[in-house]
């Protein structure tokens, strides 16, 4: 029997990406709400879907928006977790998910924009979501906003980076409750122009200067991102 996966895209410029195309390839139905459309609101009720997806949200915070759809999102991912659903959190997805769970969410000491090596901790390398991935791999990063140390007890810090400490989290005892704090679903060079783009007003704080080098990582790098995305995707639908 196919799974079906509610997610939630927070902005129009954070895709699923990738996502699509690995849950299509594992006959898993999706059904995407666009936050920002007038008209499309989260279901009242999350009986049908085996598990939730919350993107990434563009910058600024979300919350300074529209904190209606920001409240509610809130609400719908602490139902999910109270009835124990499968969830991914991506982005501000993961930091809604930490949030959760009484983490402080707050400016990283440096912004993580493009292509970095994260490491999988001892956590990691035993967690089912980085089955068969290598124990260093490649992320695409596109944040300021960080989970701040120390973390709450009952998170486990499955990947770190040398700019970030926790790139991904898991609840303990809860394997299939997962946040990832990079974007790998959406490294690809469209995507990636697409961001530099859509977010010139939060880049101009930035070294603008790496923008030319982060276009051309993403020409040599994107793919593999993406498909490390799709191997912990596919990893996250098998848990379900």
């Amino acid at each position: 029997m196919s799974k079906h996966i509610l997610i939630i895209q927070q902005s129009a410029n954070r895709i699923p990406g990738s996502i699509i195309k690995t849950a299509a390839s594992l006959n898993a139905r999706i059904r995407i709400i666009k936050l920002w459309h007038k008209n499309m609101v989260i279901p009242s009720s999350l009986n049908k879907y085996d598990a939730l997806v919350v993107l990434d949200a563009a910058p600024p915070p979300t919350n300074k928006e529209n904190p209606p759809c920001l409240s509610r999102l809130r609400e719908v991912i602490t139902k999910s977790l109270d009835d124990d659903r499968p969830f991914l959190g991506i982005g501000r997805g993961l930091h809604l998910l930490a949030a959760h769970y009484k983490a402080v969410i707050d400016n990283n000491y440096i912004p993580d924009i493009g292509f970095i090596t994260g490491y999988l901790t001892h956590k990691g390398r035993e967690h089912p979501i980085f089955q068969n991935l290598p124990d260093k791999f490649l992320l695409f990063k596109w944040h300021r906003q960080a989970v701040m140390s120390p973390t709450p007890a009952n998170i486990d810090i499955l990947a770190s980076s040398v700019s970030c400490q926790l790139e991904a989290l898991s609840i303990t005892g809860r394997p299939h409750i997962v946040g990832l704090q990079f974007m790998n679903n959406s490294a690809a060079l469209k995507d990636v122009k697409k961001y530099i783009i859509n977010d010139k007003n939060w880049l101009s704080s930035h070294d603008q200067q790496a923008l030319p080098t982060i276009t051309d990582e993403a020409a040599r790098l994107g793919s593999i991102a993406t498909n490390h995305f799709s191997a912990i995707f596919s990893n996250f639908i098998n848990m379900i």
